[in-house]
């Protein structure tokens, strides 16, 4: 394999997280917060009531959009979210790559 195109793998593989994280951040900040969705939660599936990650994504949606009450609202932990996997992002990209 060519070198150029290894360093492009390692690149992309020491990278790939914050990618991740970008792109779930991306489309919740293009989310529509006030339309009902269709969730993937296995306790409000079962049947369980209170899921303690349920209005997460409706609570960023919202912060992206400068509506902090609202976002407390649907989930006091969306600030701590976004500011945790800002962190996390950062943390990522100033990470060296070791290419060999």
């Amino acid at each position: 394999m060519k070198p150029r195109v290894r360093y492009v793998i390692q690149f992309f593989k020491a990278r790939f997280e914050a990618i991740v994280w970008i792109t779930g951040l991306t489309l919740l900040a293009f989310m529509p917060p006030t339309d009902g969705h269709a969730s993937l939660c296995p306790i409000n599936a079962a049947g369980l009531g209170f899921c303690p990650g349920c209005g997460l994504g409706h609570s960023i949606a919202w912060l992206f959009r400068g509506e902090f009450v609202h976002s407390f609202h649907a989930h006091p932990l969306g600030i701590a979210a976004v500011a945790i996997l800002s962190w996390r992002i950062i943390t990522i990209i100033r990470k060296p790559v070791f290419y060999f």
